[in-house]
């Protein structure tokens, strides 16, 4: 403006511009200094998600009693990330989540907040991780397709569905403990947008940073390929297996049980323009040598679908169902935040959940264009489930009373800021 009034020529305006900027680099402004220099680029990142979260519920068993209403807030996820490139294909990559809502705990009892720390080696024929992360088991959780990429942040329900808790989540002697969370070596094959991809893990058997010990074998082993078929940016679809062999660890227990674990879980996932569509089935045989050899096998699948109302609304449905064959589960093993001081400690075979919800997203803007995702967005969801069929739990029960049932309705509001 200066120059095109004749107050100040192009040269001096160049001039001025080159020293304003030798200037904020010799302070620094602008900068990240990391600790190494070989470091090449250094990324921070991250999330946070607030929600709120009621719950209605009945418990039937000779008679029917309804609970009180438990409601309140929380501070879901506070993720932050960091990512370190090296060079020559090496990197590191930390992710801590500070809500205390996703800690675990190791045997010595001490808290853990990291969600992932891994070193990658990557190259032409695709990358090596080396430390703690997701395998692959649960669509909700993480698949192998590059397609249709699974995360925390990215779900299209407020909270996963209950095969994926009862595979994924902590075993605590009901839930089973058997995807999500571990320590071990793990390869995936360069992303191919229209073809097979793959991968295979091999990984300690339990959820610690640290292996079982007691001169016992804790490995377990995940496998995985899918293929993709990108028709466009509007048309997607992928096939895929994800495959598991490993202990069991029974969380009450002081050593392991030597259980053995070994299961499947074929999913589709598809877009086709405003429409996205996502199935899946889990199946797992447990099988414990400690208790006469008695086989259960535990299945279930979850299918989700959403459809896009227009660039900021969406609307999404999700049915699950669980079967445990017997060994049982609490309806607060499925129902994250369900109190279970409503229950009446009763173990059910069977769950059923029916969910329906609406996601909002904020117009952003980069680049001059106009961006509608994850990174701002609010969710709203109605979640029924339904636990039945009573059993006596455990690796040999049964199903005792097929009368008893308990029945929660759960309404969570969530928002979430990704940066």
């Amino acid at each position: 403006l200066l120059v095109k009034k004749g107050l100040i020529t192009a040269e001096e305006r160049a001039k001025t511009l080159d020293e304003a900027s030798q200037a904020r680099a010799a302070s620094g402004v602008g900068r990240v200094f990391p600790k190494e220099d070989a470091t090449k680029r250094l990324t921070i990142s991250g999330y946070f998600q607030s929600q709120f979260e009621s719950f209605g519920s009945k418990v039937t068993t000779n008679s029917t009693t309804t609970k009180p209403t438990q409601s309140g807030f929380i501070m879901r996820r506070l993720y932050l990330e960091v990512l370190a490139d090296i060079g020559e294909g090496l990197s590191g990559n930390v992710v801590m989540d500070m809500s205390g809502n996703t800690n675990s705990r190791d045997k010595q009892g001490k808290e853990s907040f990291l969600d992932r720390a891994i070193l990658t080696l990557s190259d032409t024929y695709g990358s090596f991780d080396l430390g703690y992360r997701k395998v692959a088991w649960g669509y909700e959780e993480s698949t192998l397709s590059s397609l249709f990429k699974a995360s925390s942040s990215k779900l299209l329900t407020v909270e996963r569905g209950i095969t994926n808790r009862y595979w994924n989540e902590a075993e605590n002697g009901r839930r089973i403990g058997f995807g999500a969370h571990h320590v071990g070596l793990f390869y995936n094959s360069v992303i191919n947008p229209q073809g097979f991809e793959y991968g295979v893990a091999v990984t300690n058997g339990n959820r610690d940073f640290t292996a079982a010990g007691g001169g016992q074998n804790d490995l377990g082993l995940y496998a995985n390929v899918v293929w993709n078929n990108k028709v466009s940016d509007n048309e997607k679809y992928a096939v895929g297996v994800n495959f598991g062999k490993n202990k069991y660890f029974d969380a009450t227990a002081a050593v392991n049980k030597l259980a053995t674990m070994e299961g499947y879980n074929p999913f589709v996932q598809v877009q086709y323009f405003n429409w996205t569509g996502y199935a899946e089935y889990m199946s797992t045989k447990i099988t414990d040598s400690k208790d006469g050899g008695v086989d259960h096998k535990p299945d279930g699948y979850n299918a989700t679908i959403a459809y896009k109302l227009s660039d900021n609304w969406e609307a999404v449905a999700r049915y699950t169902h669980l079967d445990t064959k017997g060994r049982g589960l609490k309806p607060e093993d499925g129902e994250r935040d369900y109190s279970a001081t409503n229950g009446d400690g009763t173990l059910y075979s069977k769950a059923d959940a029916y969910y329906l919800g609406l996601n909002y997203y904020f117009t952003l803007n980069a680049l001059g264009t106009a961006v509608y995702g994850p990174n701002a967005k609010i969710q709203f969801g109605y979640e029924r489930a339904d636990y039945k069929d009573k059993t006596s739990g455990g690796v040999s029960g049964a199903v005792t009373n097929a009368g008893y049932k308990t029945q929660i309705d759960a309404i969570r509001l969530q928002a979430q800021v990704a940066f």
